[in-house]
C-alpha cells in the first residue's frame, strides 16, 4: 500500500494534469525536494502550453525539451503550415502507417493540394502503391458501411482476401456481432455529423477479431474522415494494426499486479476492487453478498517448529483447497499474512455460513505431510443497506475474532 505522503504527491500531480483549477498547495514532504520541484515545473510548463493551444493561440512560444513539448511544437508547426496555404489538409488527423518509414500522415495527403507539378492520376497511383505495400490494414468505407478499398495486408493479418472483405464482410463475420453493432451505431452518428456540416474527429477503438482459421487476434483501428479540396466529406479512412502481443502483455501485467506471488490467489488490490464492485452492485441492484474472513489457527507455531518454507507450503496448499470448495462465482484471495478473504456474490447469511462450514470441514479433514492436521477459524458478515467496504470487512474480522476467542476451528457470523 502507498504511504500517505506518496498518495499526497500523486494527488498533487493529478491535479496539475487533470483538474481545471490549478492548486498551488505543494505537499509538505515535497517542499524543498529539488527533484520533485523540477518535475512540478515541467508539468506546469506542459499544462500552460496545453492551455494556450486550447485557447486557439497557435503562435504561443513553446520553450523546453522532452517528448511532450516536442510533440506540441510539431503539432504547432503542422497547424502553421496548414494555415499558410502551402499545404491544405483534408483530414482531421495524420496517421503513421506501419511498414513505411518517416511518412506520418502521407495517406491523408492523397487529396491534399500541393504546389507541385503532378497530375491527380500520378498522385493517386503513388498513394495506392504505398497503401498496397503497407503492413497495416488500410481501408476506405462509405457512409453506408461498405468497403470501397482495403489493402492486401488484410490477408496476412486475418486470412481473408481483399475480395472477401470488400464483397462479403458481413457474411464471413469479419467483425464480431457486438463490434459490428457498435460500428453501425458510430457510422449513423458520423453520418448525422457530416449532414450537419460538423467536423468529424478521429475515433480510436480496440477489438477482438477472429481470423479465417478461427484464431483470435486483437486489433486497433483509427477511423477518420477523407475530405476533398473544397472540404467536402468523401468517405471514411480506417487504419488497422495488429496489437495481439500488446494486449497479451497488458493482460499479463494486470494479472501480475493483482495476483499474490506465493499462493497465486488474487491479492489485496484485486480484493479491494472486487469488494467495491459488489458494494456498488448491491446498492444499485438491491442484491446481497457476503464475506468470509479466514485465519489459520496456530500458524506461528507452524513457522516456529517447521520453518517458514513449511509455512509457505501450508499457505499454498490451503489456497488450492479454498479454490476447490468455493463456488465458481466466488472470489477468494490472500488478505495478508495467514488471513484470506472470500467474496460471495448473491449469498445470504445461511448460504455464507454453509459454505464457510464446508471450507472449515474440508481443511480439518485434510492431511498435511509435516503438520498432519491444521484447523482454521472463519468470520462471516453479510451486506447491510448503506454499508461501506470498511464496515462489512470490520464485521467479518470481528466475527473471526469471536471464533478465535471461543476456541478456534469454528465459524461465527456477525
Amino acid at each position: 500500500m502507498l504511504s500517505h505522503d506518496a498518495k499526497a504527491m500523486i494527488n498533487y500531480v493529478n491535479t496539475i494534469l487533470n483538474n481545471k483549477k490549478l492548486s498551488n498547495d505543494i505537499p509538505n514532504i515535497a517542499e524543498g525536494d529539488a527533484d520533485f520541484l523540477v518535475l512540478e515545473q515541467s508539468l506546469r510548463t506542459v499544462r500552460s502550453v496545453a492551455e494556450a493551444l486550447r485557447a486557439g493561440n497557435i503562435h504561443h512560444k513553446i520553450q523546453g525539451n522532452g517528448f511532450i513539448l516536442d510533440s506540441f511544437q510539431q503539432f504547432q508547426n503542422n497547424v502553421k503550415r496548414s494555415s499558410s496555404g502551402v499545404i491544405k489538409s483534408i483530414a482531421s488527423k495524420s496517421i503513421r502507417i506501419k511498414g513505411e518509414k518517416n511518412i506520418p500522415g502521407k495517406l491523408q495527403e492523397a487529396n491534399i493540394i500541393k504546389k507541385r507539378d503532378k497530375t491527380s492520376k500520378e498522385i493517386e497511383e503513388h498513394y495506392r502503391l504505398m497503401t498496397d505495400h503497407a503492413c497495416d490494414i488500410i481501408a476506405t468505407v462509405d457512409l453506408s458501411g461498405n468497403f470501397t478499398y482495403i489493402s492486401p495486408s488484410v490477408e496476412k493479418l486475418t486470412g481473408y482476401t481483399p475480395e472477401e472483405v470488400l464483397n462479403h464482410y458481413r457474411e464471413i463475420g469479419y467483425f464480431l456481432p457486438g463490434v459490428q453493432k457498435e460500428m453501425d451505431r458510430q457510422r449513423v452518428a458520423i453520418r448525422k455529423m457530416v449532414e450537419k456540416g460538423e467536423p468529424f474527429y478521429p475515433v480510436n477503438f480496440e477489438q477482438r477479431q477472429v481470423r479465417k482459421d478461427g484464431e483470435s487476434i486483437y486489433t486497433d483501428t483509427v477511423l477518420s474522415g477523407i475530405y476533398d479540396e473544397e472540404n467536402n466529406f468523401r468517405e471514411l479512412l480506417a487504419v488497422t494494426r495488429d496489437i495481439t502481443e500488446k494486449v497479451k502483455i497488458r493482460r499479463e501485467m494486470k494479472e501480475l499486479s493483482e495476483t499474490d506471488k506465493l499462493t497465486k490467489l488474487c491479492n489485496r488490490v484485486k480484493l479491494d476492487c472486487a469488494l467495491e464492485h459488489e458494494l456498488d452492485r448491491a446498492k444499485t441492484k438491491a442484491t446481497a453478498f457476503a464475506l468470509i474472513m479466514i485465519d489459520i489457527d496456530h500458524f506461528k507455531n507452524i513457522n516456529d517448529r517447521f520453518g517458514h518454507l513449511a509455512g509457505d507450503a501450508v499457505l499454498i496448499e490451503l489456497a488450492q483447497l479454498f479454490k476447490d470448495v468455493i463456488r465458481s462465482s466466488d472470489l477468494i484471495g490472500r488478505w495478508g499474512g495467514e488471513e484470506f478473504l472470500a467474496i460471495l456474490p448473491d449469498a445470504d447469511s445461511s448460504e455464507a455460513m454453509e459454505l464457510a462450514e464446508k471450507i472449515r470441514g474440508r481443511v480439518s479433514e485434510h492431511y498435511f505431510p509435516e503438520q498432519e492436521r491444521i484447523t482454521i477459524s472463519l468470520g462471516v458478515s453479510v451486506f447491510r443497506d448503506d454499508e461501506t467496504a470498511d464496515s462489512i470487512v470490520y464485521r467479518a474480522d470481528q466475527a473471526l475474532y469471536q471464533a478465535k476467542k471461543n476456541g478456534k476451528n469454528q465459524v461465527r457470523l456477525m
